[in-house]
This record gives structure tokens, C-alpha cells and sequence, in this order.
């Protein structure tokens, strides 16, 4: 992800690397470390008062009931395979990262983009800006479940977006979070965005629909033109599959084989 990134973004657009466990590579004046654990206070914490919470692994199943007539039945709301959906240490890594580049940069828009995805083709400037329109408090990859949260602009210039990142922290440093169906991040952002729309904010849809239809949205959106993202099992594959595809993408490193 750093070296594409090199390759193809803005030099003018710096890199917050948040990293964990090893030295990161260094660029003055493109890459800017932050050792996650050392920075983020409150997620030190977090882990810490978690750290024996089964819940809070996802280790433990939730339950919702079922009505037939006069009787309730006890359902498993998951199984084994969904167990992300659960782990909310895992997932708050990512968050309390975006909550501490929030405060920490200057810049107009934020953009998070998950470390397993590879560029491609040059990003300019126009296309950016393109992700964020003047009147979105945020922009992401809407789906009909939960949004894909591995490509995330947080439009720093509207005047909801504070607010939104702001409960969106305090699900976590209060413990909220455990209240709602779902603990992963992507969930969350959601549940924090449907109240800033509540208020009037716009969420700008950067798939343009095409998460109603494409289970790996990214690609499949106006991003898939400059990278790719490696989610799950691709990871060690390299690259996201043929048959990922649901648009035609003429773009030439679609157009090499897997």
C-alpha cells in the first residue's frame, strides 16, 4: 500500500501511517508515523478494560428472539463465520486511528484507506475532489447491510462532521458500542451517520448504487479506476479475483490474468 501510494497520489497529499509492532517505512515529507499504541491513548485503554471481556472479542454469541404466536424462541443473531461482526477490539484499532488523525491534521478532507489495497494508476487531485462534495459531511461505499468502510472521506470543512466523528469516539471511550446489534466499525459508522442525516447531513455514496449489486463494492465503484482492495482470503492471493468484477473495468491492470 505505501509504495503504490508513492507511486501514484498527490505529492502534496501526506500519509498518516498508523503502525503496530513494526518500523514503518519512512519518506520526509510524504509519510508521517504514528506508532498506534503510543499515540492513541484511549485505545490503549480500551484494549485494556476489554482485555478479559469475551464480548468484546466477539467470543461471545448474541442472541434475539423469535416470535411464533405466543411463544418466544432464543436465535443465534450469527454463526462462526461472522464472529468479525462481534470484535470490537479488533475493529477499534482502525477507529481510534481516524479519531486521533482528525485532530491531528490541517487538511480540508481526511481519507482512510485500509492498508490491504494496492495502487494501480495515478489519483489526481480532481478526482479527490470528486469524493467530496462541498455539502457531504462524509463520504463511503454504501451497502445494503453495512457500508464498506476501507475507503472512508471524512469532509473536515462541514460543519457535521465534527459531531458525527465525535459520537462516533464516544461509542467507544464510553462503551456505547456494546448497546447495538453489531460492534465492527463499519456498523458503527453507520449507526453514527443515520443520526447526522437525522440532523440533515448528507452521506455521499462514492459506489453510486452499486453496493445493492456488487458484494466487493470497492472495485466495483468509480475507485476501482486506481486500486485495488485485498479483502479477506485475497490478501494472500495478491489481488481481488476475476469473478469480483460485476462492471466492465477497462482499466489495464484488470485486464492481466490472476
Amino acid at each position: 500500500m505505501v509504495d503504490t501510494f508513492l507511486k501514484h497520489w498527490p505529492a502534496e497529499v501526506p500519509l498518516l501511517l498508523y503502525h503496530e509492532g513494526f518500523e514503518p517505512p519512512l519518506h520526509a515529507g510524504r509519510i508521517e508515523p504514528h506508532d498506534l499504541i503510543e499515540t492513541c491513548a484511549d485505545l490503549a485503554s480500551f484494549k485494556a478494560r476489554h482485555a478479559l471481556n469475551p464480548r468484546a472479542h466477539g467470543k461471545v454469541l448474541p442472541w434475539s428472539r423469535l416470535r411464533v404466536g405466543p411463544f418466544s424462541l432464543p436465535l443465534p443473531v450469527r454463526t462462526r463465520k461472522g464472529q468479525y461482526r462481534w470484535d470490537a477490539v479488533r475493529f477499534a484499532h482502525k477507529t481510534f486511528a481516524i479519531f486521533d488523525a482528525a485532530r491531528r491534521t490541517g487538511a480540508d478532507a481526511l481519507i482512510w484507506i485500509d492498508a490491504d489495497t494496492r495502487f494501480f494508476a495515478d489519483v489526481s487531485l480532481d478526482e479527490l475532489e470528486a469524493l467530496t462534495p462541498p455539502n457531504s459531511a462524509a463520504s463511503c461505499l454504501k451497502r445494503p447491510v453495512f457500508s464498506e468502510c476501507g475507503f472512508v472521506v471524512y469532509n473536515l470543512r462541514h460543519a457535521q462532521t465534527r459531531q458525527l466523528l465525535a459520537e462516533f469516539e464516544t461509542m467507544y471511550t464510553a462503551d456505547l458500542l456494546f448497546a447495538e446489534r453489531e460492534y465492527h466499525d463499519s456498523y458503527l459508522f453507520d449507526v453514527v451517520c443515520k443520526r447526522a442525516q437525522a440532523r440533515g447531513a448528507y452521506i455521499h455514496d462514492i459506489a453510486e448504487g452499486a453496493g445493492r449489486y456488487a458484494k466487493h463494492v470497492l472495485i466495483n465503484s468509480r475507485l476501482g479506476r486506481f486500486m485495488d482492495h485485498m479483502k479477506g482470503n485475497r490478501k494472500a492471493e495478491g489481488r481481488s479475483r476475476g469473478d469480483d468484477l460485476v462492471v466492465k473495468r477497462g482499466e489495464a491492470y484488470w485486464q492481466q490474468p490472476e
